[in-house]
């Protein structure tokens, strides 16, 4: 259990007889109550955090999260830091590709306003469903919403669906850094640790008439603030997760079948493609 002592007041000042009462009063020294029982209940509180450990740094906390050796020259330190804020603008290829070895490592992730990254795509790029929360549309209550999630979650994803003012994306980030979770968001976000922009890309590994798509090349600017204030633009290769092979052909889990046909699957599925 724990006792939190109430701050002892200060003595009433004596108060020079030659004042006029009136005209000069004397200070007013009374405790404030509410002032008290606020500090009180703080003191509680971060006791109460130091037993539990619930307790979080108020500044990134140095552990990483991993992420897949081709992507981690993207990111300070070579992975995602807990309590750090990250935008990943142009490509949800490359945002699932992040996510997925820190969820293949028992990592908790939560998408938030993301209604169209599709669940084939994120099983595709190696992210563990069973370990993932979704809010597609959180309305208005989408600040209310993020906030819990950091609480419970090692990565939240914030996407375009999440309509949130400036002032709530303080609070948010200071929520991140407080809890120890990392926060991505799919938007520019003011104050970012690091913003990833993917500028085109291209895909690779198909034959003439029909094959696989085995390979994804983005073209990444890097951008932030601390370590990644230097900017900075790569070329990377997004990993594709090995998964069977068909036909003695080794085939990859979000490669795209191509049958001479031209058309997009929805949700983040898999394209057909016409290849010349």
């Amino acid at each position: 259990m724990t006792v939190v002592t109430p701050p002892r007041t200060a003595a009433p000042a004596l108060v020079d007889p030659v004042l006029d009462p009136v005209r000069d009063p004397a200070p007013d020294l009374a405790p404030d109550p509410v002032r008290d029982r606020a500090a009180a209940a703080r003191a509680a509180l971060r006791a109460a955090e130091q037993r539990t450990g619930r307790a979080r740094a108020a500044e990134p906390d140095g552990r990483l999260l991993p992420v897949h050796p081709e992507l981690a020259a993207l990111l300070p330190g070579g992975g995602l830091a807990a309590g750090t804020v990250l935008a990943v603008r142009g490509s949800t290829t490359l945002l699932l590709a992040l996510l997925a070895e820190a969820s293949r490592s028992g990592a908790w992730v939560a998408l938030v306003g993301a209604p169209t990254v599709g669940m084939l795509a994120a099983a595709d790029a190696g992210i563990a469903l069973g370990r993932t929360v979704l809010v597609p549309d959180p309305g208005p209550d989408a600040p209310a919403a993020v906030a819990a999630l950091l609480d419970g979650m090692d990565v939240v994803v914030v996407g375009p669906r999440a309509t949130l003012l400036d002032a709530d994306r303080r609070r948010l980030a200071a929520r991140s850094r407080e809890r120890g979770a990392v926060l991505v968001a799919q938007s520019a976000w003011p104050g970012a640790h690091v913003t990833l922009d993917a500028r085109g890309g291209t895909w690779s590994g198909v034959d003439h008439g029909a094959g696989w798509l085995r390979r994804r090349t983005l073209r990444v600017r890097r951008t932030g603030r601390g370590a990644a204030a230097r900017p900075v633009e790569v070329e990377v290769d997004v990993p594709l997760r090995v998964e069977h092979v068909v036909g003695g052909d080794l085939v990859t889990a979000g490669a795209v079948a191509t049958t001479g046909e031209s058309a997009a699957a929805g949700g983040g599925g898999r394209a057909r493609l016409r290849v010349a």
